[in-house]
This record gives structure tokens, C-alpha cells and sequence, in this order.
């Protein structure tokens, strides 16, 4: 998840008395996520049991999942990607499906794609959240035109 996602749960999981920090991921079935939470591998059950983790969105693709999870961290909801991790091509060959370790996945599901998960005191406000409407061209447009360039940024 990127920086902001991975620093709310990470607040969400410190706040229940879990020790965690926020890491730079390399390489990975998400590239386009570079932050995730650590936690000691002995925290892992209790961190699950805290969580309660509760679905919000499945069936995604990495950069979907990506958008969601930085609107929620945008609105102070800590959120997971998860779910059932397809890994295609290279060693594995291509549209080999390999599971990841059920110890360190804190939520899968069945179905292919990556999935949002919130904790479950938090699944109302994520649902209002992602049931908004989008914004309309027109207020885009309004809110483009009534905001001044940067004077730093290039012509």
C-alpha cells in the first residue's frame, strides 16, 4: 500500500498495544505498493483477533486496490489488501496460482484479484466512504479552474 494506507493501520495496530513499523517493500506481487506494516510473527494471531478484518471491496486489480485503500487512508480508515494472491509467469510459469503463507496473510478470500479489508469497527464508515458518489466534470472542472497553478511547477 503506499505510505499514507500503510502509516494508518499502522497508528490503528500501535493504538491496540501491537508493536508494528511501517516498511518500504522491494520487488513483490504489488509493485505499486511500497509500504507495508511488520509486526513480530508472534503478534500475528492477536493482531488478526484485534482486527477483526471485514471485506469492503474484492475481485480488484493492484492498482484499484491501491486507489481504495488511499481513499480510505485519506479519510483516517486503516484498511488490508489482501485476499487471494495469483502469481503468473517467471519461475512459476504462467497463470500458476501460489498461495501465499496462511501465518503472515491476515485475510484471503477464494476469489481471484486483491481484496480491501477494514477492521470491523471501521466497516460503516469505509462503506459511506466508498458508496459517495464520484465528483461530477463539472465540480472537477470548477475546482481546476478555481485553483491557482503552482509557480514552482514547470511550464
Amino acid at each position: 500500500m503506499d505510505q499514507l494506507a500503510a502509516e494508518t493501520i499502522a497508528k490503528f495496530i500501535a493504538s491496540a498495544g501491537i508493536a508494528c513499523d511501517v516498511v518500504q517493500l522491494r520487488g513483490g506481487p504489488m509493485d505499486l505498493a511500497p509500504y507495508g506494516v511488520r509486526v513480530s510473527r508472534d503478534g500475528i494471531d492477536e493482531l488478526k483477533d484485534l482486527l477483526k478484518l471485514t471485506p469492503v471491496a474484492n475481485r480488484l486489480k493492484p492498482t484499484a486496490a491501491q486507489v481504495i485503500a488511499g481513499q480510505l487512508a485519506r479519510e483516517g480508515i486503516p484498511c488490508y489488501i489482501g485476499g487471494w494472491h495469483k502469481f503468473g509467469g517467471g519461475a512459476w510459469g504462467p497463470g500458476s496460482d501460489l498461495q501465499l503463507d496462511a501465518k503472515t496473510t491476515l485475510k484471503e478470500t477464494k476469489e481471484q484479484g486483491y481484496m480491501i479489508a477494514v477492521p470491523a469497527s471501521h466497516f460503516r464508515e469505509a462503506m459511506r466512504v466508498l458508496n459517495q458518489p464520484p465528483i461530477s466534470e463539472a465540480e472537477l472542472t470548477d475546482l481546476a479552474l478555481g485553483t491557482q497553478p503552482n509557480p514552482d511547477d514547470p511550464p
